[in-house]
């Protein structure tokens, strides 16, 4: 027991010692964003930096950090070539950057005394004084608005805000916010200001006119107008599907299916008293008393099972069945054959 205590106890001092001299090297470890201080020395991963004053480095948020002459951009990421496999890390010096007066705005954006960063790279504004940042693609000063670093032509800077994630205003107009993959265009509803509403994240109207994402719906009637689900909605004499009215569609008995809510956004059915609908189309020969949906692509009645509207040839309604996920190439398969995709599977 006494050799196990004098073990610890000596234990103990390697470690107080060992901490000691860390300290007295100036050592404080690991911070975060993969920095670290050792011997005086500032590390990012792996690699000293050796340009950097350790004395006043000061990690500013999770894209940049300086010391007092200098303004770093650093970023962890992956390539696609072996995206699961290793992270990749990167910084690099600001060239140009006042270290002084260098401050995040978060989202990726900072300011010095003369200019504005995005991801690393400057960009010029208006008044830099008043620039801030709303979110990873707009940022504004008091006379004009940015997207992504550049300048959005005639919106009013220091009365622009985000309504949602769709739809901004300024003190002059209503503005619908596309989101396409790789890009966001931001576009002007021509709408009366003062009577504007926003329904949800794709309708607005007016007093006068109704838009699906910013553009006109020629045939609504915004006295009559309301939402039905996505992409659905209607007025006293039309059901629209997104901003486009459904012909022969009939608002007094028209609804959708439940098993929409399982739906991934492109195929929606519904029905009034006469038809069978996918999305806007008339879903002609579908037999309304027996009609069954099975999933997106797949629905049946007495008369034969359909995919994507399609007759399937020779399958049998009665036995038919899709699977939750495909096994091997199939995705559904009756008491004759196995399907891929409406096609038969051998």
């Amino acid at each position: 027991m006494a050799s196990i205590i004098l073990l610890l106890s000596l234990l103990a001092l390697i470690y107080f010692l060992s901490c000691k001299s860390q300290q007295d090297n100036g050592d404080t470890g690991k911070q975060k964003y993969g920095f670290s201080k050792i011997s005086n020395k500032i590390w990012y991963y792996d690699s000293v930096i050796d340009s950097l004053d350790a004395g006043s480095f000061e990690i500013l948020d999770e894209h940049y950090c300086k010391d007092k002459n200098q303004v770093f951009y650093h970023r962890t990421y992956r390539e696609s070539s072996d995206y699961f496999l290793s992270k990749k890390h990167n910084i690099a010096n600001l060239s140009g950057a006042d270290a002084p007066s260098f401050v995040s705005l978060g989202y990726g954006y900072a300011k010095d005394k003369t200019r504005a960063w995005l991801n690393g790279a400057s960009f010029e504004v208006s008044d830099v004084q008043s620039l801030n940042a709303m979110d990873p693609w707009f940022s504004k000063d008091k006379d004009h608005v940015y997207l992504q670093s550049k300048k959005v032509s005639n919106i009013h800077g220091n009365s622009f805000e985000r309504i949602n994630s769709y739809f901004a205003k300024d003190d002059r107009h209503y503005y619908y916010i596309a989101q396409d993959p790789s890009e966001y265009k931001i576009n002007v509803i021509d709408c009366d200001y003062g009577s504007c509403e926003i329904m949800d994240n794709s309708y607005s109207k007016d007093h006068r006119k109704v838009f699906y994402r910013g553009d006109l719906m020629k045939d609504a009637d915004p006295a009559t107008f309301q939402l039905i689900n996505a992409p659905y909605s209607k007025d006293h004499q039309h059901i629209f599907f997104e901003k486009l009215a459904i012909a022969k569609a009939d608002p007094l008995t028209f609804e959708l299916f439940p098993e929409n809510e399982a739906s991934s956004g492109d195929t929606y059915y519904a029905k009034d008293k006469d038809h069978i609908f996918v999305n806007d189309v008339i879903f002609s020969g579908a037999d309304a008393s027996s009609f069954k949906i099975l999933d997106e692509k797949y629905c049946l009645d007495k008369n034969g099972v359909y995919f994507k509207m399609k007759k399937l040839k020779g399958a049998d309604p009665s036995s038919f069945k899709v699977y939750p996920h495909y096994i091997g190439d199939a995705d559904a398969e009756d008491n004759k054959h196995k399907y891929g995709d409406g096609k038969v599977v051998e």
